[in-house]
């Protein structure tokens, strides 16, 4: 029964862990949620994960049978310092490592990224070349090392593609304010008249422009509902690129988005990022075969939907979002 299942969610209220939190708690798993940020949310615990003496006094009462570790500094942002990334996602991890031996918690859902593979024309398996590139992914993938050292821990590293949209039931989504996300960038300045700005359209793809895997986050949801029975199952640790297998340009986004609005979109392209590759694409036919888990939500046009549905219902709430420089 799912009620004996009790899980902590490290980054509860970030858009992932949110969102798998209620996802989680419909299903009727006991969840305990964990976030350095001031929520609303009583379940919530307010802990940053570099105090181990508040992370310990937690683990020590609710005594959880698995922890799914979200809390990370994600923002590509070169403002922020590599001491910030590898303090909030080095330090935090090696720190819930330890307090996992010492309370006898042996299994571990590790949220990692495909941004820690080499550029790669073809999908990407797990065991494709390794690069990472931004200081997030670097962090990302000290992380995983980390976690592979720890023999006594079964755990499941589970690769993200580019994960968008909102759940509807309850309807739950991206809340910060700041973003960088192509998909909501899009949809969100498309229906408010905004200038939209690409990166790039000279890049050697069909339409130039850059092509990437969007994941939706009902799938994210279902792929951690998938590993958490997985780790009941087996006693072995694994790693799982989660994405659709699809390759989408960004110009695709765009068209798509203006069809279903039936608005003008204001566009611009702007010189490409230095880091940016052409093309990232998932093969998740591990996942398929061993989690038994597929992308069965993540059509592009059920995400724009679902993004749209999102920004209407976090507008009336008076949220507004800001987009630095070309976001």
């Amino acid at each position: 029964m799912n009620n004996n299942i009790k899980i902590l969610i490290t980054g509860a209220n970030g858009y992932i862990g949110n969102c798998l939190y209620h996802y989680l708690i419909k299903k009727n798993y006991q969840i305990i949620g964990l976030d350095k940020q001031v929520n609303l949310n009583k379940k919530i615990y307010k802990c940053n994960l570099l105090n181990i003496k508040k992370i310990d006094k937690i683990l020590s009462k609710e005594k959880p049978n698995i922890i799914i570790h979200f809390a990370a500094q994600s923002l590509a942002d070169k403002t922020i310092n590599k001491k910030k990334y590898y303090d909030n996602n080095v330090k935090t991890t090696k720190n819930l490592l330890m307090l996992m031996k010492k309370h006898n918690i042996k299994k571990l859902i590790f949220s990692s990224t495909a941004a820690i593979y080499k550029q790669n024309s073809f999908p990407v398996k797990e065991n494709a070349i390794i690069k990472p590139l931004s200081n997030y992914a670097k962090t990302k993938l000290i992380c995983e090392k980390n976690i592979k050292k720890n023999k006594i821990i079964n755990s499941i590293i589970l690769r993200f593609f580019n994960v968008c949209a909102a759940l509807d039931k309850p309807s739950i989504g991206l809340l910060k304010n700041r973003i960088t996300n192509l998909i909501p960038t899009v949809v969100y300045k498309a229906l408010f008249n905004k200038k939209i700005y690409i990166y790039g359209n000279d890049y050697n793809t069909p339409d130039g422009t850059c092509i990437r895997d969007y994941i939706h986050i009902k799938d994210i949801c279902t792929s951690i509902e998938k590993s958490i029975i997985f780790l009941n199952k087996k006693n072995k640790s694994e790693i799982f690129n989660i994405g659709n297998k699809v390759g989408i340009s960004n110009q695709s986004v765009v068209n798509n988005v203006k069809k279903i609005i039936k608005k003008k979109i204001n566009l611009k392209y702007v010189k490409k990022r230095k880091h940016d590759i052409p093309k990232s694409i998932c093969n998740s036919d591990k996942a398929r075969k061993q989690l038994l888990w597929y992308a069965k939500n993540s059509n592009l046009n059920n995400i724009i939907y679902d993004e749209i549905n999102w920004i209407k219902k976090i507008d009336k709430m008076g949220l507004r979002r800001t987009f630095k420089n070309y976001i």
